[in-house]
Protein backbone atom coordinates (compact mmCIF):
# COMPACT_ATOMS: atom_id res chain seq x y z
CA UNK A 1 0.00 0.00 0.00
CA UNK A 2 1.23 3.70 -0.84
CA UNK A 3 1.53 5.34 2.12
CA UNK A 4 2.69 9.33 0.71
CA UNK A 5 1.78 12.02 3.01
CA UNK A 6 -2.02 13.91 3.33
CA UNK A 7 -2.76 17.41 3.33
CA UNK A 8 -4.50 18.44 6.53
CA UNK A 9 -7.21 19.65 4.37
CA UNK A 10 -7.54 16.67 2.47
CA UNK A 11 -7.70 14.64 6.03
CA UNK A 12 -10.01 16.87 7.65
CA UNK A 13 -12.70 15.86 4.86
CA UNK A 14 -11.62 12.26 5.27
CA UNK A 15 -11.98 12.19 8.66
CA UNK A 16 -15.84 13.96 8.45
CA UNK A 17 -16.43 11.54 5.55
CA UNK A 18 -15.86 8.41 8.07
CA UNK A 19 -18.04 10.74 10.89
CA UNK A 20 -20.84 11.58 9.09
CA UNK A 21 -21.35 8.22 7.46
CA UNK A 22 -21.24 6.41 10.53
CA UNK A 23 -23.49 8.45 12.44
CA UNK A 24 -26.14 7.90 9.29
CA UNK A 25 -25.30 4.58 9.63
CA UNK A 26 -26.03 3.73 13.75
CA UNK A 27 -28.59 7.17 13.88
CA UNK A 28 -30.39 4.12 11.46
CA UNK A 29 -29.89 1.17 13.90
CA UNK A 30 -30.70 3.25 17.10
CA UNK A 31 -33.93 4.04 15.36
CA UNK A 32 -35.00 0.97 13.99
CA UNK A 33 -34.90 -0.16 17.91
CA UNK A 34 -36.85 2.46 19.38
CA UNK A 35 -39.50 2.08 16.37
CA UNK A 36 -39.46 -2.03 17.12
CA UNK A 37 -40.73 -1.11 20.40
CA UNK A 38 -42.96 1.64 19.39
CA UNK A 39 -44.70 -1.37 16.34
CA UNK A 40 -44.62 -3.88 19.61
CA UNK A 41 -46.91 -2.09 21.33
CA UNK A 42 -44.76 -0.76 24.16
CA UNK A 43 -45.18 3.19 25.10
CA UNK A 44 -42.20 4.74 23.58
CA UNK A 45 -40.82 8.19 24.01
CA UNK A 46 -39.25 9.32 21.04
CA UNK A 47 -38.05 12.13 22.81
CA UNK A 48 -35.48 9.44 24.71
CA UNK A 49 -33.69 9.27 21.48
CA UNK A 50 -33.82 12.95 20.58
CA UNK A 51 -32.40 13.71 24.29
CA UNK A 52 -29.50 11.21 23.62
CA UNK A 53 -28.16 13.31 20.54
CA UNK A 54 -28.69 16.84 22.16
CA UNK A 55 -30.05 19.37 22.67
CA UNK A 56 -32.81 18.48 25.39
CA UNK A 57 -36.28 18.57 24.42
CA UNK A 58 -39.26 19.68 26.39
CA UNK A 59 -42.46 17.78 25.93
CA UNK A 60 -43.48 14.52 24.19
CA UNK A 61 -42.58 14.20 20.76
CA UNK A 62 -45.11 12.36 18.12
CA UNK A 63 -43.52 10.03 16.07
CA UNK A 64 -45.13 11.95 13.24
CA UNK A 65 -43.08 15.01 14.89
CA UNK A 66 -40.18 12.86 15.67
CA UNK A 67 -39.89 11.45 11.87
CA UNK A 68 -40.18 14.77 10.52
CA UNK A 69 -36.92 16.79 12.91
CA UNK A 70 -34.78 13.58 12.83
CA UNK A 71 -34.91 11.72 9.89
CA UNK A 72 -35.56 14.26 7.40
CA UNK A 73 -34.62 17.79 8.27
CA UNK A 74 -31.70 18.76 6.56
CA UNK A 75 -31.13 21.84 9.31
CA UNK A 76 -31.06 19.60 11.73
CA UNK A 77 -27.42 18.65 12.91
CA UNK A 78 -28.78 15.67 14.80
CA UNK A 79 -30.80 14.06 11.77
CA UNK A 80 -30.08 11.05 9.18
CA UNK A 81 -30.75 13.74 6.34
CA UNK A 82 -27.92 16.36 7.90
CA UNK A 83 -25.33 13.53 8.63
CA UNK A 84 -25.93 12.00 4.85
CA UNK A 85 -25.51 15.40 3.10
CA UNK A 86 -22.47 16.24 5.12
CA UNK A 87 -20.85 13.23 4.03
CA UNK A 88 -21.89 13.72 0.40
CA UNK A 89 -20.48 17.09 1.29
CA UNK A 90 -17.10 16.05 1.74
CA UNK A 91 -17.52 12.93 -0.41
CA UNK A 92 -17.74 14.90 -3.17
CA UNK A 93 -14.69 16.54 -2.76
CA UNK A 94 -12.94 13.86 -1.97
CA UNK A 95 -14.15 12.21 -5.24
CA UNK A 96 -10.64 11.66 -7.04
CA UNK A 97 -9.44 10.18 -3.97
CA UNK A 98 -12.50 7.62 -3.23
CA UNK A 99 -13.96 7.05 -6.88
CA UNK A 100 -17.18 7.98 -8.33
CA UNK A 101 -18.37 4.53 -7.22
CA UNK A 102 -17.88 4.54 -4.00
CA UNK A 103 -19.58 8.80 -4.01
CA UNK A 104 -22.41 7.12 -5.40
CA UNK A 105 -23.36 4.86 -2.98
CA UNK A 106 -23.75 8.36 -0.50
CA UNK A 107 -25.24 10.17 -3.53
CA UNK A 108 -27.95 7.07 -3.50
CA UNK A 109 -29.23 7.50 -0.07
CA UNK A 110 -29.25 11.28 -0.05
CA UNK A 111 -31.73 10.41 -2.95
CA UNK A 112 -33.93 7.69 -1.75
CA UNK A 113 -33.97 9.60 1.60
CA UNK A 114 -35.89 12.86 -0.04
CA UNK A 115 -38.08 10.25 -2.14
CA UNK A 116 -38.92 8.83 1.30
CA UNK A 117 -40.54 12.01 2.50
CA UNK A 118 -43.55 11.34 0.64
CA UNK A 119 -44.26 8.38 2.60
CA UNK A 120 -46.27 7.95 5.75
CA UNK A 121 -44.05 8.29 8.85
CA UNK A 122 -44.42 4.47 10.06
CA UNK A 123 -43.99 3.36 5.98
CA UNK A 124 -40.98 5.34 5.64
CA UNK A 125 -38.92 3.93 8.78
CA UNK A 126 -39.72 0.43 7.36
CA UNK A 127 -38.27 1.18 3.92
CA UNK A 128 -35.24 2.72 5.65
CA UNK A 129 -33.18 -0.61 5.55
CA UNK A 130 -32.20 0.35 1.81
CA UNK A 131 -29.78 3.22 3.29
CA UNK A 132 -28.37 1.16 5.75
CA UNK A 133 -27.98 -1.24 2.82
CA UNK A 134 -26.00 1.18 0.77
CA UNK A 135 -23.99 2.83 4.03
CA UNK A 136 -22.69 -0.57 4.18
CA UNK A 137 -22.06 -0.91 0.52
CA UNK A 138 -19.90 2.41 0.86
CA UNK A 139 -18.15 1.57 3.47
CA UNK A 140 -17.10 -1.90 1.56
CA UNK A 141 -16.26 -0.06 -1.04
CA UNK A 142 -13.84 2.44 0.72
CA UNK A 143 -11.77 -0.82 2.42
CA UNK A 144 -11.45 -2.41 -1.22
CA UNK A 145 -10.59 0.86 -3.19
CA UNK A 146 -8.83 2.74 -0.95
CA UNK A 147 -4.49 2.18 -1.68
CA UNK A 148 -3.39 4.57 0.98
CA UNK A 149 -3.09 3.16 4.06
CA UNK A 150 -2.93 6.20 5.60
CA UNK A 151 -6.30 7.76 4.00
CA UNK A 152 -8.04 5.22 4.85
CA UNK A 153 -7.17 5.23 8.55
CA UNK A 154 -8.65 8.97 8.62
CA UNK A 155 -11.82 7.57 7.50
CA UNK A 156 -11.83 5.15 10.13
CA UNK A 157 -10.74 7.12 12.73
CA UNK A 158 -13.82 9.47 12.14
CA UNK A 159 -15.92 6.01 12.09
CA UNK A 160 -14.68 4.98 15.68
CA UNK A 161 -14.51 8.31 17.33
CA UNK A 162 -18.29 8.59 16.01
CA UNK A 163 -19.23 5.23 17.01
CA UNK A 164 -17.83 5.66 20.45
CA UNK A 165 -19.78 9.05 20.66
CA UNK A 166 -23.24 7.03 19.78
CA UNK A 167 -22.44 4.41 21.81
CA UNK A 168 -22.03 6.22 24.92
CA UNK A 169 -24.88 8.71 24.29
CA UNK A 170 -26.75 5.59 23.83
CA UNK A 171 -25.75 3.49 27.15
CA UNK A 172 -23.93 0.65 25.57
CA UNK A 173 -21.92 -1.81 27.77
CA UNK A 174 -18.92 -0.80 28.57
CA UNK A 175 -16.98 -3.80 26.18
CA UNK A 176 -18.26 -2.31 23.35
CA UNK A 177 -16.77 1.08 23.60
CA UNK A 178 -13.36 -0.22 24.58
CA UNK A 179 -13.46 -2.31 21.48
CA UNK A 180 -13.89 0.36 19.28
CA UNK A 181 -11.49 2.62 21.40
CA UNK A 182 -8.57 -0.35 21.33
CA UNK A 183 -9.56 -0.85 17.23
CA UNK A 184 -8.51 3.35 17.26
CA UNK A 185 -5.45 2.70 19.31
CA UNK A 186 -4.03 -0.31 17.11
CA UNK A 187 -4.51 2.56 13.93
CA UNK A 188 -3.43 5.56 15.79
CA UNK A 189 0.45 5.20 14.47
CA UNK A 190 -0.61 5.31 10.76
CA UNK A 191 -1.34 8.94 10.95
CA UNK A 192 -0.38 9.61 14.66
CA UNK A 193 -0.33 13.50 14.08
CA UNK A 194 -3.92 13.68 13.67
CA UNK A 195 -3.82 13.07 17.51
CA UNK A 196 -3.28 14.87 20.84
CA UNK A 197 -1.69 12.40 22.77
CA UNK A 198 -2.68 13.82 26.14
CA UNK A 199 -6.07 13.69 25.59
CA UNK A 200 -5.74 10.17 24.38
CA UNK A 201 -3.59 8.77 27.12
CA UNK A 202 -6.58 11.04 29.53
CA UNK A 203 -9.30 9.00 27.77
CA UNK A 204 -7.65 5.79 28.03
CA UNK A 205 -7.09 6.05 31.93
CA UNK A 206 -10.47 7.70 31.94
CA UNK A 207 -12.25 4.94 30.36
CA UNK A 208 -12.48 2.14 33.30
CA UNK A 209 -15.78 -0.48 33.55
CA UNK A 210 -16.65 0.81 36.91
CA UNK A 211 -16.51 4.39 36.27
CA UNK A 212 -18.54 3.64 32.97
CA UNK A 213 -21.23 1.42 34.82
CA UNK A 214 -22.18 4.27 37.08
CA UNK A 215 -23.76 5.72 34.18
CA UNK A 216 -23.18 9.13 35.96
CA UNK A 217 -24.25 12.08 34.06
CA UNK A 218 -21.23 14.10 34.48
CA UNK A 219 -18.50 11.34 33.48
CA UNK A 220 -20.70 10.50 30.68
CA UNK A 221 -20.59 14.58 29.67
CA UNK A 222 -16.67 14.63 30.27
CA UNK A 223 -16.18 11.25 28.26
CA UNK A 224 -18.01 13.25 25.40
CA UNK A 225 -16.68 15.83 25.55
CA UNK A 226 -13.15 14.01 25.80
CA UNK A 227 -13.49 11.71 22.55
CA UNK A 228 -14.93 14.69 20.47
CA UNK A 229 -11.38 16.12 20.90
CA UNK A 230 -8.83 13.42 20.65
CA UNK A 231 -8.90 14.65 16.61
CA UNK A 232 -7.32 17.67 15.95
CA UNK A 233 -7.53 18.19 12.49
Amino acid sequence: MKTTAISTGKANRLYWLGRYAERAYLSLHFLRRYFDLYLDGNEVDFKTYTNNLGPKLDGKLSFEEFSKLYIFDPKNPSSIMSSLKGANDNAILLREVISTETLAYIQLSVCYLEKLKEARADQAVNLLQKITDYLLAFFGSIDEKFFNDKSLSIVRYGRFIESMDMHMRFGYRFDVIREVFDSLLQLKNLENRVFDSYRLDNFDFMLNEYAYARNDESYIKDMLQLVNSLVVI
